[in-house]
């Protein structure tokens, strides 16, 4: 053959390590046309250059080695269709799964950035929200190994490829229970899911859309009890009576941010005019 080619020059024209070369060599995936016997040097021909070419494509495409190696020594048409097809199919999930992602990912930057410019802190208001969806477990929760371990529990039974993200969960505490407790002890937890369609689970729950009293606080839990009584007088004061629990969310906590003036929680309870029929979470 009158082109030669080194393993190094091999590795630039390629990019390709000259360690993965000398392993597919090993494994005999792809090996030179020709080895000095007295230098050891490898040498490759242009020949090479398009079955090289395919081993790069596939194993890109995510197929294993030891799947390569069989296709590059022996296949047929219909097996190099079928191959091909199996790794679409797994690549469709997998870019399915980024979708997700990148789904909650702005949706986080945005409640975070908003958390940042709130500006009405302590000042309850009254929004209409949109329909939404909760996985809610009920419960008695008030530390955080009680929290952490049914979170953990959760995750795998509903094999949720997105972790559970600050943000997210959340406490729920009944109206009745608030004005009894004693001890900072709440009634169930939720995570807020963007989209029902993704989490097949009976304990799914909706959120419907209507009219929501909330406030926003920078302190910590041990303040709660205060703002619960002020949400509820500006709800009286409104003509609205609570139509349902409280839900109560963390949106920014330490992990996010070390300084205490950016942690924001949330108090937040569906209402209703007084005389209105009361309605329930599905």
């Amino acid at each position: 053959m009158d082109h030669k080619f080194t393993i190094g020059q091999m590795s630039k024209l390629h990019d390709i390590p000259v360690k993965t070369l000398r392993y597919y060599d090993e494994i005999g995936l792809f090996k030179p046309f020709e080895v000095d016997d007295q230098t050891g040097y490898r040498y490759y021909c242009l020949e090479q250059f398009k079955k090289l070419d395919m081993i790069w494509y596939l194993k890109k495409m995510g197929i294993p080695l030891k799947e390569i190696k069989k296709k590059v020594e022996h296949s047929t048409v219909e097996e190099f269709i079928e191959i091909l097809s199996e790794y679409e199919r797994i690549n469709d999930e997998k870019i399915n799964e980024l979708v997700k992602m990148q789904k909650h990912l702005k949706t986080k930057i945005l409640d975070l950035k908003q958390s940042r410019d709130i500006l009405f802190i302590g000042e309850p208001q009254i929004r209409t929200l949109p329909h939404r969806y909760l996985l809610a477990i009920q419960g008695q929760f008030h530390t955080l190994d009680d929290i952490e371990s049914v979170l953990r529990g959760l995750k795998k039974e509903i094999d949720h490829v997105t972790p559970i993200m600050v943000g997210k969960v959340g406490f729920i505490l009944s109206v009745e229970h608030m004005k009894t407790r004693e001890t900072m002890e709440y009634d169930g937890l939720f995570i807020l899911i963007e989209d029902d369609s993704e989490i097949d689970h009976q304990k799914i729950m909706t959120l419907e859309e209507g009219e929501y009293a909330s406030v926003y606080m920078r302190e910590g839990r041990e303040k709660d009890n205060a703002y619960y009584q002020t949400l509820l007088s500006f709800v009286s004061e409104q003509g609205y009576e609570p139509d349902g629990p409280f839900f109560i969310r963390q949106i920014v906590d330490s992990f996010i941010s070390h300084k205490e003036d950016e942690r924001l929680r949330e108090i937040q309870i569906k209402v209703k005019a007084v005389g209105e029929k009361k309605s329930f979470p599905k």
